[in-house]
């Protein structure tokens, strides 16, 4: 999911259909090695049919999911849509309402459980998604959401994870982003636009790989206590927008982009919280990718490698980007209560000459269940500032173009939680300097999940 260059393809639908049938061979084989689905949990089923409205799913799969869930075999579909529309707009740009959806299919396999092979884990996901983006229609820096990337309908993601000295050690090898687990946002879920919802805007400057457009990788994550992490992970690049030749993601191209090569830490502050005292528990994290594209090529469909200096005029080799993240709740209104507010701040950055935007600043504020019987709902106040860059508007000026300015997203949402399986997010987002103009947008409108 990057800031810009996001192409819109109608891709081949075998990526969903193999998980999927991947899926329900997998149950049958489960089904059919224990013989355990019997009318003997119809009481179970019965009353799970009584309620839909408590049930943790649209749709009653009665003990069926349960039972699966037990012989190592759990899977889950998601509905995600927001619907946004631009009733100010910005001068020259014309009204415009639309929405993004997406429809998304999880399997994952605890080969510990049905087997002798413990601390084996298998997970796949597949998306459709489809729509209007909406940062296209009002030319935003800062998408306005974090679902829209391009029109897919593929496999994301496919993964072996193998575990080691209880759990602490994690190799984990397979089709997976990078974005997927370096500077993903702590929050995700409480905010609608991408740097928020998703991960920072500007990860596009060392090509940092993006779901749905994942590629091969290897991932290495420490965690010697529940305090502290540390990960490290080699990426190919997104398959450079050709993903429509090869949804199912093994046949792979990874273009002129260039592989990058990512490390991370976090700590928690206070993780052993007893429920007994109000518990304020920080989770801070950094991170490092560096990107070693060459320059010196040149491709008809994927551009040239290496990257673009600003002050040089030419491409040159290699980019990096740091980033840095701290989530800090800051007010509980009792012991063992999640209910009160949390704060979150990120910046990620990259050498000023080699961007447009080398610098993006996040920040928001999270009042959990800000009404006391509801326990589930949130209001959230967010921010994204993306300056553009001296080298890069000094390079346009030269060139007959005009500065930019530097653009301020400002987004305030309530998240409530109607069911346990349907949340609905009103959304208003004030950009000043939309694009970099002179001009302001504003958009409204909500974002919408079903857990089927």
């Amino acid at each position: 999911m990057m800031m810009h260059g996001r192409m819109n393809h109608n891709a081949h639908r075998t990526g969903i259909a193999a998980t999927l049938c991947c899926a329900l061979l997998g149950a049958i084989s489960v089904l059919a090695g224990t013989g355990t689905m019997q009318a003997q949990d119809t009481k179970q089923s019965a009353a799970a049919a009584t309620d839909m409205w408590h049930q943790p799913t649209m749709l009653n799969w009665g003990p069926a999911r349960e039972k699966l869930a037990e012989h190592g075999l759990s899977y889950n579909f998601h509905y995600y849509a927001v619907a946004l529309g631009n009733p100010n707009a910005p001068q020259g740009t014309d009204e415009h309402f639309g929405n993004w959806e997406r429809i998304r299919g999880t399997v994952d396999a605890d080969f510990g459980k049905f087997s002798a092979w413990h601390g084996l884990y298998f997970h796949a996901t597949a998306v459709w998604q489809n729509g209007v983006d909406m940062g296209s229609v009002i030319g935003s820096i800062a998408s306005p959401s974090g679902l829209i990337s391009s029109h897919q309908f593929r496999l994301d993601s496919m993964t072996l994870t193998q575990n080691f000295v209880k759990d602490k050690v994690q190799l984990t090898a397979g089709i997976m982003a990078s974005q997927d687990l370096y500077g993903l946002d702590y929050y995700i879920g409480y905010f609608v636009a991408e740097p928020l919802f998703y991960n920072f805007g500007n990860m596009g400057n060392v090509r940092a790989s993006y779901d749905p457009e994942s590629a091969p990788a290897v991932n290495l994550k420490i965690v010697p206590s529940k305090s502290y992490f540390v990960q490290s992970g080699y990426f190919l690049p997104s398959d450079d927008g050709e993903q429509h030749k090869y949804p199912t993601g093994f046949n792979y191209k990874s273009g002129h982009h260039g592989a990058t090569f990512n490390i991370a830490a976090g700590y928690n502050t206070d993780a052993n919280a007893p429920k007994t005292r109000k518990s304020y528990p920080g989770v801070y994290q950094a991170g490092f990718i560096v990107n070693g594209s060459k320059a010196g090529s040149v491709s008809a469909t994927t551009g040239a490698s290496g990257f673009f200096d600003y002050n040089q005029s030419k491409y040159v080799d290699g980019n990096h980007l740091f980033y840095l993240q701290a989530n800090q709740p800051v007010y509980r209104v009792q012991a063992g209560s999640d209910r009160g507010l949390d704060a979150a701040f990120g910046v990620s950055t990259s050498p000023a000459d080699k961007a447009k935007i080398p610098t993006q600043y996040t920040a928001g504020l999270i009042f959990h269940a800000p009404i006391a019987r509801r326990a589930k709902d949130s209001v959230a106040l967010g921010l994204v500032a993306s300056p553009i860059g001296d080298a890069f508007n000094r390079y346009t000026v030269a060139h007959g173009g005009t500065a930019l300015k530097n653009e301020t997203l400002i987004e305030l949402n309530y998240r409530a939680q109607l069911t346990p399986w349907l949340s609905i997010q009103p959304v208003y987002q004030h950009y000043a300097n939309v694009g970099g103009s002179k001009h302001d947008a504003n958009l409204a409108g909500f974002q919408f999940l079903s857990v089927f």
